[in-house]
């Protein structure tokens, strides 16, 4: 049972360390990378590095309106998802059983949704527009995460016999 959710909680981590978005800022004004929980970019002003903290600060402040400030907040929401189906898959690691894995997954699969949906109202349906342009690279890789992750829970324990006939 371990074994399960060690690897589930192998590739919840892998969620942290994989780029979320590559962008272009407007009209090559700039370029960036965006991870769940800070971003860098670069500028002709210059470059920067930004927790997601003080996106939230640059929303609730002003610096931020309009879709970049609604995209901002659809980014917060899906984070937090994957916030929580993190926390899940860590209480069934510290209880050993895997209560929540398959709940975690379906998190993550939203979490990724949410976040499709931060791009396509930033950048517009096309990932592309007077925003700048928008590849969602960690998209793709949430839903296989969350994929592998519903079959691990829904594979039966490995120290379990299965009653098929191997006739």
């Amino acid at each position: 049972m371990i074994t399960k959710i060690k690897n589930a909680a192998i590739l919840q981590i892998l969620l942290y360390l994989s780029p979320m978005n590559i962008y272009l800022i407007g009209d090559r004004m700039g370029s960036g990378i965006q991870w769940l929980f800070f971003r860098y970019h670069q500028t002709s002003i210059g470059n920067g590095f930004i927790l997601l903290n003080r996106e939230i600060v640059f929303v609730t402040s002003g610096v931020l309106i309009g879709r970049s400030a609604i995209a901002t907040l659809i980014d917060v929401i899906g984070v937090g998802l994957i916030v929580v189906a993190t926390l899940l898959i860590a209480m069934d690691y510290l209880n050993d059983k895997s209560a929540y894995l398959k709940w975690a997954a379906m998190i993550n699969f939203a979490g990724a949704i949410v976040l499709l949906i931060s791009a396509l109202f930033q950048y517009g349906i096309t990932l592309q527009g007077l925003s700048g342009i928008d590849i969602p690279f960690g998209v793709p890789i949430i839903l296989i995460i969350a994929f592998w992750q519903y079959r691990l829970a829904s594979a039966p324990p490995a120290d379990v016999e299965t009653n098929a006939d191997p006739a």
